[in-house]
């Protein structure tokens, strides 16, 4: 069940009311300084840039990245030559799978650093947030990054907040979400393949057998753990993942329930399944965590994305192979988008003014921004026209790959295989987009986060196998839902559906 098309655009009007308790943060945003905040203001906020001092900042893609010192050399020399922000920056990148541990343990250890990548599904924003990982940001965004929140337009920032608060600031990309395939483009014209008709994973089948038959070595579908065709269901998720309790997009009735349990559920994990008896998808899938080694390898015909205009060219870029797209779902604007992609603040930051007045200034310097998306202009990539490039010389040893990530995505370079209208196309694919029912609301998890510890641990175990396709759902969901109720699955749906009824009330 998906929603219709709708030419219509709409963004979060209000914001959930939660009990969730966090220390020292419950003050709302204060508007009463805007853009035209003076230095001696700021200077009576701590702000003293007098001081030269090191900013670290963690992120999330293509890994650490061989020329990352020669380009902090560049961005330094940049920041002290055109700004007055004092300051120099420590790039650290982390794989996909190396990643959130990798901040798990910095938080729950107190290291010092200044600014991380999370979302809410890596460096989980909700959770971080509620063990105090983040510096509330509400009194500091009028005086240090007003020119980002106006990018950023007040209702999205308000979607983005827990209890009226500001965690992290969210990346100014796309704000709504399309599942579908990237398929290897040189693969499919090989064997002439028709996609034409293809309207669901099903109807993949047949150029998923002529893989397995024809490329040995190669994998048809990817399907990893969480990251795999389960996505294709695209329930409106009430929470994070792992957990149950969900509705649909286009729910009448608004009934949170078990996803594992619908029928839709069951049929997609039988195909699934079948697909891997058939060996389309790796045999250890189940245990795979760093999803993008087999495509940057070669080994990955096609993949579940989540999808926006020109995400194949972005896919090409990152991984080095040529891509296709295919979408399977309708564009919805939810609350992931809200929460996808986003920069925090540490606690531990000793200077989080400066921090947030460095994302100030990455976020409206296109030079500064396209250069630690893209490196050093002449080495790493070459310019085909004003806002066009193409892959430099050493473009290997310093490709992120991660645009949507890092910050304003609209000030982007756009590399010669992407469309020049790729901006203009993606604000119209907003427009396009229908808001889910749930869209501003964020479940409190408090109530029941003993439940959901258990149902976590009980989810790794059997639902990420029937994801990939590893093991038999007539067996693996009677077996799922048994154990996902005994650790307190129902609780949590009712708790669920408790908080948004109220939330639903209170916006009549």
């Amino acid at each position: 069940m998906k929603l219709m098309k709708k030419g219509l655009l709409a963004f979060i009007s209000s914001t959930c009311a939660i009990s969730m308790i966090f220390s020292g943060c419950t003050k709302p945003m204060d508007q009463s300084v805007g853009t035209n905040s003076t230095s001696e203001e700021k200077k009576k906020l701590g702000a003293d840039t007098s001081k030269p001092v090191e900013l670290s900042w963690y992120f999330i893609g293509n890994g650490p990245q061989e020329d990352v010192e020669k380009v902090e050399e560049a961005v330094n020399k940049y920041i002290e030559e055109n700004t007055t922000l004092n300051c120099t920056i420590k790039l650290n990148g982390f794989d996909w799978g190396t990643y959130p541990e990798r901040m798990q343990a910095m938080i729950a250890s107190g290291e010092k650093f200044d600014i991380c990548f999370t979302s809410n599904w890596a460096n989980n924003y909700f959770q971080q947030s509620a063990r105090g990982a983040f510096t509330p940001l509400n009194d500091l965004l009028p005086i240090y990054a007003p020119k980002t929140m106006e990018l950023l337009g007040e209702d999205f920032i308000k979607g983005s907040q827990i209890q009226g608060v500001s965690y992290a600031i969210p990346a100014n990309k796309e704000k709504a979400h399309q599942w579908g395939l990237v398929i290897r483009k040189d693969i499919a014209e090989k064997y002439n393949m028709d996609f034409s008709n293809v309207k669901t994973l099903g109807d993949m089948e047949p150029f998923f057998k002529i893989i397995k038959e024809n490329e040995p070595g190669m994998y048809a579908l990817e399907s990893a753990g969480g990251e795999s065709p389960f996505r294709l269901m695209d329930f409106d998720r009430i929470g994070d993942e792992k957990y149950p309790g969900v509705v649909w997009n286009d729910s009448k009735d608004m009934k949170v329930f078990n996803e594992i349990e619908a029928p839709e559920a069951m049929e997609l994990f039988k195909l699934i399944h079948k697909f891997y008896k058939a060996g389309y998808i790796r045999e250890d899938a189940a245990t795979v965590l760093d999803y993008t080694a087999d495509q940057k390898a070669g080994k990955v015909f096609a993949a579940v994305r989540s999808l926006v205009p020109g995400k194949d060219a972005e896919e090409s870029n990152a991984i080095g192979h040529p891509y296709i797209q295919i979408e399977l779902t309708s564009p919805i604007i939810s609350n992931r988008e809200t929460t996808g992609s986003m920069q925090a603040i540490s606690a531990t930051s000793k200077n989080p003014e400066r921090a947030l007045m460095f994302l100030e200034v990455f976020n409206t310097d296109p030079v500064l921004n396209n250069m630690i998306n893209f490196g050093i202009e002449g080495i790493h990539y070459e310019k085909v026209s004003e806002n066009m490039i193409k892959a430099g010389p050493e473009n290997a040893k310093y490709n992120p790959g991660t645009g949507w990530m890092f910050g304003n995505q609209y000030i982007n370079y756009l590399w010669e295989n992407e469309d020049p209208n790729k901006w203009d196309k993606l604000k119209q694919f907003d427009e396009s987009a229908v808001p889910t029912k749930t869209l501003g609301f964020v479940f409190d998890p408090e109530p029941v986060k003993t439940e959901i510890a258990q149902c976590v641990n009980v989810w790794d175990q059997y639902v990420l196998p029937m994801e990939s396709g590893t093991i038999d759902p007539e067996t693996g969901v009677p077996a799922a839902l048994e154990a996902l109720n005994t650790a307190g699955a129902e609780k949590i749906i009712a708790e669920k559906q408790k908080q948004l009824d109220a939330w639903l009330a209170s916006m009549k």
